[in-house]
């Protein structure tokens, strides 16, 4: 709807009120713009049964009418008060993954660790005892390396010194001397199978201090 200024006139004691809308003034006339005046003010002619129409600018009222005018843009008004938050939008879809980015600097160096629990005790005193026996013609000896009171056997082994007949000499078994679960010596057993009057066997174990 399109404002209008009024021009209120006494005449014979009534008072004329004007209402004009945009769509009745595009009716009116095909050529408005005519009736508009630079500043945008238009100019119409009211008569005293309170009958409008448009003047065109600079054109004069009848003698029986009154000159009104009127802007086609009222003044603005103050700003509505600010609107409820909309509902938040769906999630748009994944970016795609970007480029790798360069290598950051190294770190500093970090604390020292707390000292780690002490380990298991090792070894001490190694040493190989050897012992040695006779085994003369259709004999079986059993030869027993024993490592001293204390320490345990970590190996060991047998061997024929200085003779050929370990050719003819067999030996029946080779393995730990246990006390309980633990490892305190070497025994062997051998057989002479009369190839030779007699030989040497040698039996050895690899002893040590435990802790």
């Amino acid at each position: 709807m399109t404002f209008i200024r009024r021009a209120v006139t006494a005449a014979a004691g009534a008072a004329v009120v004007l209402v004009v809308t945009s769509a009745g003034f595009a009716l009116a006339t095909g050529e408005q713009q005519s009736y508009i005046a630079a500043d945008g003010t238009i100019q119409g002619c009211v008569n005293s049964s309170g009958h409008l129409r448009l003047a065109e600018e600079g054109s004069a009222c009848r003698p029986d009418e009154r000159s009104v005018t009127w802007a086609q843009k009222g003044e603005q008004g103050p700003a509505g008060p600010k609107g409820d938050t909309g509902a938040q939008g769906p999630a748009g879809p994944a970016g795609q993954q970007g480029e790798t980015g360069p290598q950051g600097p190294a770190g500093q160096a970090g604390q020292t660790g707390p000292q780690g629990p002490a380990g298991a005790p090792g070894l001490a005193g190694v040493h190989v005892v050897t012992v040695s026996k006779d085994v003369g013609s259709l004999d079986m000896v059993d030869v027993d390396a024993t490592c001293p009171a204390g320490e345990i056997a970590t190996g060991g082994g047998w061997y024929l010194p200085g003779t050929t007949a370990q050719s003819y000499g067999s030996e029946l078994h080779s393995n730990p001397i246990l006390s309980g679960t633990t490892p305190v010596g070497w025994t062997v057993g051998f057989l002479n199978g009369g190839y030779e009057p007699h030989y040497t066997a040698s039996v050895y174990a690899i002893c040590a201090k435990a802790g």
